[in-house]
C-alpha cells in the first residue's frame, strides 16, 4: 500500500505541475547532459551530491541490477570522487537525503529503455527504469549531470526515452587496425552518449591505383582469428576470439550491441588472397567473389559457411550477440560501374538471399549494405529479409528504401552524403557538419532525396560510419578519434531526441565542454589543474634517467591543440629508439632509427624531425600540435614543421600522407630502452579550445 501511495503522489506531482505551468516541461534545456531529456519538470532548488553516498537497489523483481550498481560506485569514485555504498532494499520508496535507489519501473513508461530520474534535496536520488537498459540510460544521465553540473544539479523529474531504438557507429577496422583496447574505450564512450551499437566492419582492402594498380600488392586484412583457416588473419593486427567474446560482453555490460561484419562478395581480397580458388575473373577486380563461376561457386558457399560456422556455432561461440552483418555491397565489374548484366544481377541477388537465410537459420538476426537497387535482373529475383533483416540504407543509388521497407526489411539510416567520414581522403567529410546534423538531420532522410514519413515503421535509427579507405596513410587512431567524438555527441542526440529544444550554440557549447566518460580519455582534455598536477612532475629540478628509469606522469596522450615544452640534456651513448616520452597510443625517442634525430612512432609509422640534439648540453624543446602538423621549435627557434605531404615514392602512394601526434603522457623513460641524460621543467597547454 505504501509502495503504491508513493506512486500515486508521483503521479499527481506531474499532472498538477504540468497543468499549472505546462511551460515547465521546456526547462530541459537547463540541463546539461547530452543526449537531452525528453521532458524535465523542474522543482524549486538544487541537489548537490555529497561527499559519500548510498546506492539502494530494489530487489523485488530480482537482483540484476546490483551490477549496474557497483559499477555506478565505482564511476563516481573515478569522475567524481564521491564514495559510494550499496545495499539492497524491498522497499520501493523515495529515497532519503544522501541516498540513490535504483529500481525497475512499476507504472507504464513509453519504451523498454525508458526511465525517469528524480533529484529532490529531501529525497535524494531516485532512478526507475522500464528495463535494465533504461536503468542504464538513467545513470549515464546522473554522471553527466553531476559531471557537467560540478555536483550541483537542479532538482526536478525528468522523464526520458529515446526517439528511435537503433543509434549506431561504424569503424571499419578492415583497413585500418584498432587495438582492442581502443574497441573496448569506444563500447563505454558510446554508452555515455546512449548510442547502443558498434558496427565493427572486419576485413576490406585498399584501392589499387595505391599500389601500381596491381592487385597482388593492395593492401588487404581480415581482423578475427580463425582457426578454420589458420593464416587468415592479419599479422599486423588482428582480435583475438576471446578479446572479441570480451568486447561484446563489454557492450551488453554497457548496453552496447557489438555487430561484426565479414564484408562478402567484394570488400574479399583478404579472402581471395588466401585462397585465391575464390577469386573472381576479368571483368571484376580481384576483391571480388567468383559468384558467376559455376564450379567455383559452391566452394565459395562451403567457405563461408564454415567461417560463419566457426564464429556463430559450438558451445562457445565467437558471436554472442543476436547480429550478424553480412556486407553486400558494391558488386560491379571493375571500371565499369553501371554496366551491370542480367546475370550478374541475378547471381549476386540469389547470394545475397542465401546468406540472409543461413545466417538466420543460425540464430542470428542478418544485416546487410544491399545493392539490390543497382543490380537487378529481368524477371527480377526477389530478395526476403529473413529473420527480420535488417538494411543498411547508405546510398540513394544501391538501396531503395521505401521498396525495402515494402519488402519486409527494416532499415538504418546510413546516408553516405552527410554520415561517412573517411579520414584525411578529399571525398565524403573528414568531419561530420554538426551543426547541419543538429539543426536539420532526421533519421527519415535516407537519403540527399527520400526522406520518409516522420517515425516511419520499419526505421529503426541511424548508424554513422568511419571508413578508412586510405590505406597506410599515416592517420593514427586518436586522429579517427578527434574526428568521431564530435559525430557521436551529436548522433547520439539526434537519435534520442530528434527535435532538440536546445539551440544548437548551447549545444554546442556543452558538448565542447563535455568529456568521452568515465575512465576514458582518448580526447587528451584535461583541466588546467590537471595539466600542471602532470607537469609538476617534472619539475625545475632536473631528473637524471640511466635507460632503464621511468617516471609516471599519470596521464594519457595530450590531445590537440597543444602547446608543450621541456629541457633536455642528453648523454651520448642513447641506443636506437630511446624513449623520452611513452604511452599506449605512441613515443617520442632520442636517435630515432638510429639517425641521432629526435622523433615519434604511433601506430606503426615513425617520424624523425630535422634536429639532432646536442649531447651534454641543455636545449629547451617545444612542440606544438593539431591534428594535421607538429611543429617543432628548439631554444626559441622554430626548427622544423611535419604536415602532411604527397606520397610520390614507395607503396603505397600518390595521397596526402598524415604526420600528427598526440603528445604520449603516461611516463617519461623506460624500463627496457629508456633515454640518457636528464630532464626538467615540463610545461603543458593548450593554444584553443578542444574540439
Amino acid at each position: 500500500m505504501k509502495n503504491l501511495t508513493y506512486l500515486l503522489k508521483i503521479k499527481l506531482y506531474l499532472l498538477l505541475v504540468f497543468i499549472s505551468s505546462p511551460n515547465l516541461f521546456g526547462q530541459v534545456t537547463a540541463l546539461k547532459v547530452i543526449p537531452e531529456v525528453q521532458q524535465f519538470v523542474a522543482k524549486n532548488g538544487n541537489y548537490t551530491l555529497p561527499g559519500s553516498i548510498q546506492i539502494k537497489v530494489h530487489t523485488g523483481k530480482n537482483d540484476s541490477l546490483m551490477l549496474i550498481a557497483t559499477q555506478l560506485k565505482e564511476e563516481l569514485q573515478s569522475m567524481l570522487q564521491i564514495n559510494a555504498s550499496i545495499s539492497a532494499t524491498s522497499a520501493l520508496k523515495a529515497a532519503s537525503k544522501n541516498e540513490i535507489l535504483i529500481s525497475y519501473s512499476h507504472t507504464a513508461l513509453k519504451n523498454t529503455e525508458a526511465y525517469t530520474l528524480e533529484l529532490d534535496t529531501n529525497t535524494g536520488i531516485t532512478i526507475q527504469g522500464a528495463s535494465r537498459n533504461g536503468v542504464f540510460w538513467a545513470t549515464r544521465t546522473l554522471l553527466q549531470l553531476a559531471k557537467n553540473h560540478e555536483k550541483t544539479i537542479p532538482c526536478g523529474i525528468i522523464t526520458d526515452y529515446p526517439d528511435f531504438p537503433n543509434r549506431g557507429f561504424m569503424l571499419d577496422v578492415g583497413r585500418k587496425f584498432f587495438t582492442i583496447d581502443y574497441l573496448r574505450d569506444y563500447v563505454k564512450i558510446l554508452s555515455y552518449y546512449k548510442m547502443n551499437e558498434f558496427h565493427v566492419h572486419l576485413n576490406d582492402n585498399g584501392f589499387k591505383a595505391y599500389y601500381d594498380n596491381d592487385w597482388s600488392k593492395t593492401y588487404a586484412a581480415f581482423r578475427l582469428q580463425s582457426d578454420t583457416y589458420p593464416g587468415l588473419a592479419a599479422k599486423d593486427g588482428h582480435y583475438t576470439k576471446e578479446e572479441f567474446r570480451d568486447l561484446q560482453r563489454l557492450g551488453m555490460q554497457y548496453g552496447v550491441n557489438v555487430i561484426p561484419e565479414i564484408d562478402i562478395p567484394a570488400h574479399s581480397l583478404a579472402f581471395t588472397r588466401y585462397n585465391p580458388d575464390l577469386k573472381a575473373s576479368a571483368p571484376y577486380a580481384d576483391d571480388h567473389l567468383a559468384i558467376l563461376d559455376d564450379e567455383k561457386l559452391p566452394h565459395i558457399y562451403r567457405f563461408f559457411n564454415q567461417l560463419f560456422d566457426e564464429y556463430i556455432k559450438g558451445d562457445n561461440p565467437v558471436f554472442i550477440g543476436p547480429d550478424v552483418h553480412i556486407g553486400t555491397d558494391e558488386y560491379i565489374k571493375e571500371g565499369k560501374g553501371r554496366d551491370v548484366d542480367n546475370n550478374q544481377a541475378k547471381r549476386f541477388r540469389e547470394f545475397t538471399n542465401y546468406y540472409i537465410n543461413y545466417i538466420a537459420n543460425s540464430g542470428k538476426t542478418p544485416r546487410l549494405w544491399g545493392g539490390l537497387e543497382w543490380l537487378k535482373d529481368k524477371p527480377l529475383t526477389e530478395v526476403k529479409p529473413a529473420g527480420n533483416a535488417v538494411m543498411n540504407a547508405w546510398s540513394k543509388d544501391w538501396v531503395n528504401a521505401e521498396k525495402m521497407l515494402a519488402d519486409g526489411f527494416r532499415i538504418i539510416s546510413t546516408p553516405d552524403t552527410w554520415l561517412y567520414i573517411v579520414p584525411a581522403a578529399g571525398y565524403y567529410r573528414d568531419f561530420l557538419d554538426t551543426q547541419w546534423l543538429y539543426t536539420n538531420y532526421r533519421p527519415e532522410k535516407v537519403n540527399s532525396v527520400v526522406t520518409l514519413p516522420n517515425f516511419q515503421p520499419g526505421l529503426l535509427g541511424s548508424t554513422f560510419a568511419v571508413w578508412n579507405d586510405i590505406c597506410e596513410n599515416g592517420i593514427s587512431q586518436l586522429d579517427v578519434h578527434y574526428r568521431t567524438m564530435p559525430a557521436i555527441k551529436v548522433m547520439g542526440s539526434k537519435n534520442w531526441k530528434v527535435a532538440p529544444a536546445k539551440s544548437f550554440e548551447a549545444y554546442q557549447l556543452l558538448a565542447h565542454n563535455s568529456s568521452d566518460g568515465p575512465d576514458v580519455n582518448l580526447s587528451g582534455i584535461y583541466s588546467q589543474h590537471e595539466l600542471q598536477a602532470i607537469a609538476a612532475k617534472l619539475g625545475n629540478k632536473a631528473i637524471s634517467f640511466n635507460g632503464k628509469k621511468e617516471v609516471i606522469l599519470g596521464g594519457t596522450d595530450l590531445g590537440y591543440n597543444y602547446d608543450l615544452s621541456f629541457d633536455i640534456k642528453p648523454k651520448n651513448n642513447n641506443k636506437n629508439n630511446a624513449i623520452l616520452f611513452q604511452s599506449s597510443y605512441g613515443t617520442l625517442s632520442v636517435n630515432t632509427n638510429g639517425s641521432e634525430k629526435l622523433g615519434f612512432s604511433r601506430d606503426g609509422y615513425t617520424y624523425t624531425f630535422n634536429f639532432i640534439p646536442n649531447n651534454n648540453r641543455w636545449q629547451t624543446i617545444r612542440l606544438v600540435g593539431d591534428y594535421k602538423s607538429v611543429t617543432l621549435y628548439v631554444d626559441g627557434k622554430k626548427t622544423d614543421h611535419l604536415t602532411a605531404y604527397k606520397k610520390t615514392e614507395g607503396l603505397p602512394k600518390g595521397f596526402n600522407f598524415q604526420q600528427t601526434l598526440t603528445f604520449p603522457l603516461e611516463k617519461i623513460g623506460d624500463a627496457k630502452n629508456g633515454f640518457i641524460g636528464e630532464i626538467r621543467n615540463l610545461q603543458l597547454s593548450y593554444i584553443k579550445a578542444q574540439m
